[in-house]
């Protein structure tokens, strides 16, 4: 019976072990979603693993040898136990699957606040402190402009520690 297992990647290498698997007749998914990216006064949609170093690939460990996935470029290992690779549901997947765009890459919701809302920080050292929003960060991180001291600090915060006000 065919299974998906977890096979987790060397950093970076998801697009190139997932090449490669295709090309040794393995069935492959790797969940993709866009990333904006600000690079040389660029903004640019780029595709990025929804689970960074981590793929999925189904197997039926009765016919299909898993080994080979091992020494695979790209490839670091597969999630096992002691007696071999450890099978996840089939439900989860076609969960995922169900929840992917029709292209299949993930669609992220992205903040409603916008460059230039109150917000207050809710959270962290900044608790209750009142600012704008000016932008969100490459991570889970945004930045506001806090009134300190008589002027304005740029600070950069928890995203999810910023709520509309």
């Amino acid at each position: 019976m065919r299974q998906w297992y977890v096979v987790h990647c060397r950093v970076n290498s998801e697009q190139r072990a997932e090449t490669n698997l295709v090309r040794q007749n393995y069935e492959v998914w790797l969940p993709m979603y866009h990333k904006t990216r600000r690079h040389a006064r660029r903004v640019e949609s780029v595709p990025r693993p929804l689970f960074p170093r981590y793929l999925f690939v189904r197997l039926d460990l009765s016919s299909q040898t898993w080994r080979p996935i091992l020494s695979t470029y790209g490839v670091h290992t597969m999630v096992s136990g002691a007696d071999g690779p450890l099978a996840i549901g089939g439900d989860i997947i076609e969960a995922l699957r169900a929840r992917a765009g029709a292209d299949g890459v993930f669609e992220i919701a992205r903040r409603a606040i916008k460059p230039g809302d109150s917000v207050r920080v809710q959270g962290g050292p900044m608790a209750d402190l009142e600012g704008i929003f000016e932008a969100e960060l490459d991570s889970d991180r945004v930045l506001i402009l806090l009134k300190l001291m008589g002027r304005e600090v740029r600070v950069s915060v928890a995203g999810g520690d910023v709520e509309p006000i």
